[in-house]
C-alpha cells in the first residue's frame, strides 16, 4: 500500500514543463487539482482515530471507511488522470506520425526539386556548350568564306590583268599586222 501512496505522490508532482507543454484545453492541470484535494482528504481521514469511547488510539470501522473511500476517490481520480495522459499519448503520437510524413514528404520533393534543378542546370550548360560549339564552327567557316573570297577576288584581279594584257596584245598584234 506504501507504494502505491507513493505512485500516486509521483503522479501529483508532475514537472511543470509537462504541464506547460500540454494544449491550453487540456484537463490535465484541473485533474491534478481535484487529485491533491483527494490526497488531502486521505490525509486527513487517516488521521482520525476514533476508537471506542475514545480511549483507544485506533481508527474506527468509520474511519477506516473514509480511508477506504478516499483512496478510491483517488484511484478514480487516478484513473481519469491515466485516460487523459493515454489521450494525450495518441494525440502526440499521431501529430508526431503526421509531422513524420510532412518532413518525409518535404525531403522528397526538396530531392526531386533539387534533382531537377541539376537536370536542368546541366541541360542549360549542355545547351551552352552546343552553342559556344555552334559559335566556334560559325566563325570557322566566316574565316574560311573570308579566306576564300579573298582568293577568288585575288584569282579575278589576276584574270582580269591576264585578260587586259592579252587584250592589250591582241590589239597590239592587230594594229601591227594592219601596218604590214
Amino acid at each position: 500500500m506504501m507504494q502505491s501512496v507513493r505512485f500516486l505522490l509521483g503522479l501529483l508532482l508532475v514537472p511543470a514543463w509537462a504541464l506547460a507543454q500540454l494544449p491550453p484545453t487540456s484537463p490535465l492541470p484541473q485533474l491534478l487539482a481535484e487529485r491533491r484535494v483527494l490526497t488531502q482528504q486521505y490525509a486527513e481521514a487517516n488521521a482520525q482515530r476514533h476508537g471506542l469511547l475514545g480511549l483507544s488510539n485506533k481508527p474506527s470501522k468509520k474511519d477506516l471507511q473514509d480511508v477506504v473511500d478516499a483512496l478510491q476517490g483517488i484511484v478514480n481520480k487516478d484513473e481519469q488522470i491515466v485516460a487523459v495522459l493515454n489521450q494525450t499519448t495518441q494525440q502526440a503520437q499521431t501529430t508526431a506520425a503526421q509531422l513524420q510524413t510532412t518532413t518525409t514528404t518535404l525531403q522528397n520533393t526538396g530531392r526531386d526539386d533539387r534533382n531537377l534543378t541539376v537536370q536542368r542546370l546541366s541541360e542549360l550548360q549542355n545547351d551552352l556548350q552546343n552553342a559556344q560549339q555552334r559559335e566556334r564552327q560559325a566563325a570557322e567557316r566566316q574565316r574560311t568564306l573570308t579566306a576564300d573570297l579573298e582568293e577568288a577576288q585575288q584569282s579575278r584581279t589576276v584574270r582580269d590583268g591576264l585578260i587586259a594584257g592579252l587584250a592589250l596584245g591582241c590589239i597590239g598584234l592587230f594594229f601591227w599586222r594592219r601596218k604590214r
